[in-house]
């Protein structure tokens, strides 16, 4: 039976490797963009006041997350 002894020292270099590297804001937030409203969404708030449990649970989702956007992506 062939040793994975070789094999376990390169997937330990290569973890090494990738984790020893510089990490930077603009790489990590390029996947993530803020969420923005339509018109119609934004009409559709405005008139249905106050909204149902889970669409303020929902809103209150999105609003912590574009805050979260805003800083660390800036």
């Amino acid at each position: 039976m062939p040793s994975t002894k070789p094999l376990c020292l390169i997937a330990i270099a290569i973890f090494l490797s990738a984790c020893s590297l510089p990490a930077s804001t603009d790489v990590g937030c390029a996947w993530v963009r803020p969420i923005k409203f339509s018109q119609s969404t934004k009409a559709w708030l405005a008139e249905h006041s106050p909204w149902p449990d889970p669409v303020r649970a929902d809103l209150e989702k999105i609003a912590r997350h574009n805050d979260k956007h805003r800083a660390f992506c800036g």
